[in-house]
């Protein structure tokens, strides 16, 4: 009965290839017992595991540095060396994959460039299908519990089939964050940009330049009866009506302006309209002082005009 019993167990060890300070088995569970250290030589560090693939080539290392002072856990091809591993540090709380000593709490990639950083995010596949991958970015100072409402988040979303990059706070949603749109197109406090820059509220910049270069224009003609269409367009006040359009962040303050579908009857060119169904209008205000300076300059010729023609009154009489 015992010889039976010891064949058993010889039979179960054999074929588990379980080994216990020898570098034999390959397979299963392989405990090595050296001086070196896996994450710089691919040996075994003293009273470590190695866990050993099919192959050998692929280990899976667990333990504990004296020189650094840090415990690690590392998987890595013996084939093409230390430098395509992944290394956890459970004591620093640190990552790095393709980078044996990473600086940071999870590093990508080597810092010699030998092995790239790539890092790709995959969508869940349940819920509306429209989601896609995520991240969460988390308020500081750091508390015991931090609400839902103070975290930002990154993520890419392709509803009816209009992919967007989105980064806005959680608390107030996408209508008040930075959405990248395919094309380019960007959109600061707009869900789903029509133009290569659209912002809902206030722009404060020391300057704003627009191309003028004579070599980019063809086609050039002057403005003709500019006086005219001045005294045609309409000047006002008005206040936004923020009721009406709660995320377009419209100011509560007096403004001056005009009307975009009265200027449209008069100067078409430097009205634009959304490219929505709504077809909101807006109005290019730098284009209307070209007009102004004509019309500015009509006028003279109409004031040296009647000055002339004073002068030539005022000689009759004497």
């Amino acid at each position: 009965m015992k010889k039976v019993v010891f064949l058993l167990l010889v039979s179960f060890y054999s074929f588990a290839q379980t080994g216990i300070g020898t570098t034999t088995p390959v397979n299963k569970l392989q405990v090595e017992t050296a001086t070196a250290n896996p994450a710089t030589t691919g040996s075994a560090a003293n009273g470590n595991l190695r866990l050993s693939g099919v192959s050998a080539a692929h280990v899976l290392d667990f333990g504990l540095s004296s020189s650094s002072n840090y415990s690690w856990i590392q998987s890595r091809n013996k084939t093409y060396g230390t430098n395509y591993s992944l290394i956890i540090n459970p004591l620093g709380g640190s990552v790095g994959i393709g980078n044996v000593s990473p600086a940071g709490t999870l590093e990508i990639g080597s810092s010699t460039g030998s092995v790239p950083g790539f890092l790709v995010l995959n969508p869940t596949t349940t819920g509306t299908g429209e989601e896609g991958a995520e991240i969460n970015l988390k308020p500081a100072p750091i508390t015991t519990s931090p609400s839902a409402a103070q975290t930002w988040v990154i993520d890419q979303v392709s509803n009816n089939n209009n992919p967007r990059l989105r980064f806005f706070p959680n608390n107030s949603g996408e209508d008040y964050g930075l959405t990248i749109k395919d094309g380019g197109f960007v959109g600061i406090g707009v869900p789903s940009p029509t133009v290569k820059l659209q912002v809902n509220g206030d722009i404060i910049a020391n300057s704003i330049a627009g191309s003028s270069d004579l070599r980019f224009k063809t086609n050039i003609r002057p403005v003709e009866n500019a006086l005219d269409k001045v005294k045609s367009l309409r000047g006002v006040y008005f206040n936004w009506d923020q009721k009406a359009f709660p995320t377009r962040d419209f100011s509560e303050k007096t403004e001056l302006g005009f009307i975009a579908q009265e200027v449209e009857k008069v100067l078409p060119e430097v009205v634009a309209k959304d490219k929505t169904p709504e077809e909101y209008r807006s109005v290019k205000y730098d284009k209307v002082v070209a007009l102004l300076v004509e019309a500015i300059k009509e006028q003279q010729k109409q004031i040296d005009s009647l000055k002339s023609q004073v002068k030539k009154l005022k000689r009759k009489k004497k």
